[in-house]
């Protein structure tokens, strides 16, 4: 059997470019240093919070290979893998267990809104490349393309290293689909404001976009969720509603760049059209996360 190396709670990285829109290695080794010195267990890199789709092949290759090198092991990372181009996806996956990551997770074709059978042979070729431990990643809001479970079910049973699910999509179907699956196969959220229902619902972790700036309170609320204390997990995920609701009004990742940023961390600018806060939301940030 396939070892399972995706945890309960990771972290989805944002990615740091420069104000010309270039990689910004100098924040990458800033960034990785806080992520091991906050002791976080596992990192999703490439992922939908680190823009992805605004990078070159070439710069998410460089990315996989700079944050393994920083990590120095201390940490698992997962490589974010999607391109509209299966052999993009294939490359992106070959260098990804190049750069000898933990894993990858692996987003379906955005906008062209391929079949389901299509999709079929995309996640095929994938697999067929690769020896790395999988994690499809279901964002239909985002991609325009829904995984069905009848597809989802096809694809573990042929290819055993699919191991895990990020679901974006219906929550509702998670606890049956996990009951085919086996208790092997996990089922994770990215949605930090929904962690403690989708828990109820079959859940069984998240890749945080929260973590980034509030990762020890993250962490506690998974570790309660994990040891089934769902009361006490209400009350400490309640504790940041104001910020996460102001981080999503505003955009989560320009906001956790400029939360990291004013605290020293080199976390850069967004890639355009993504743009900076204005100088009222910079105030509000700082009378919300600082009082």
């Amino acid at each position: 059997m396939i070892s399972n190396p995706f945890l309960s709670y990771s972290i989805a990285m944002v990615t740091p470019f420069k104000e010309d829109g270039s990689l910004d290695k100098r924040g990458i080794q800033e960034l990785m240093s806080y992520y091991v010195s906050k002791q976080i267990p596992a990192l999703l890199i490439s992922g939908s919070t680190g823009e992805q789709h605004s990078m070159t092949v070439q710069e998410r290759i460089e990315l996989y290979h700079e944050a393994n090198r920083l990590a120095q092991g201390k940490l698992l990372l997962y490589g974010g893998v999607a391109s509209t181009v299966t052999k993009d996806a294939v490359r992106l996956a070959l260098e990804a267990e190049y750069a000898n990551l933990s894993a990858i997770m692996l987003g379906f074709p955005p906008y062209i809104r391929p079949s389901q059978d299509e999709v079929y042979h995309y996640v095929k070729a994938v697999c067929d490349a690769t020896n790395l431990p999988i994690m499809l990643y279901n964002n239909p809001a985002r991609n325009g393309f829904n995984l069905e479970v009848e597809t989802l079910l096809r694809l573990v049973h042929d290819f055993p290293q699919i191991v895990a699910l990020k679901e974006a999509g219906d929550p509702d179907h998670v606890m049956t689909t996990k009951t085919q699956l086996g208790k092997h196969f996990k089922i994770l959220s990215g949605s930090d404001v929904s962690i403690v229902d989708y828990y109820e619902k079959g859940y069984e972790g998240i890749t945080s976009v929260m973590g980034n700036i509030l990762p020890d309170e993250m962490r506690l609320v998974v570790k309660l969720l994990d040891d089934h204390n769902i009361e006490q997990a209400t009350i400490e995920l309640g504790k940041m509603n104001e910020q996460m609701n102001l981080i999503f009004q505003i955009g989560a990742i320009k906001t956790i760049k400029f939360i990291l940023s004013d605290q020293g961390i080199n976390a850069g600018y967004c890639r355009e059209p993504l743009g900076k806060l204005t100088l009222q939301e910079q105030q509000l940030v700082h009378r919300t996360f600082l009082g």
